[in-house]
């Protein structure tokens, strides 16, 4: 899968959560939102094509 670099700008309470549940998966940051945004994506255009 071909990706690009994006640069994002999170509230602390934010980036404190995805540091934690990185630690806990044992997976990097960007995974972590990555995954996060591609769930929410796919929520999204779940909602919006009904």
């Amino acid at each position: 899968m071909p990706t690009e670099q994006m640069t994002i700008y999170v509230p602390p309470r934010v980036k404190k959560a995805i540091q934690q549940l990185a630690a806990t998966k044992e997976q990097s940051m960007n995974t972590i939102v990555v995954q996060a945004l591609e769930l929410a994506i796919a929520e999204w255009t779940a909602q919006n094509s009904a």
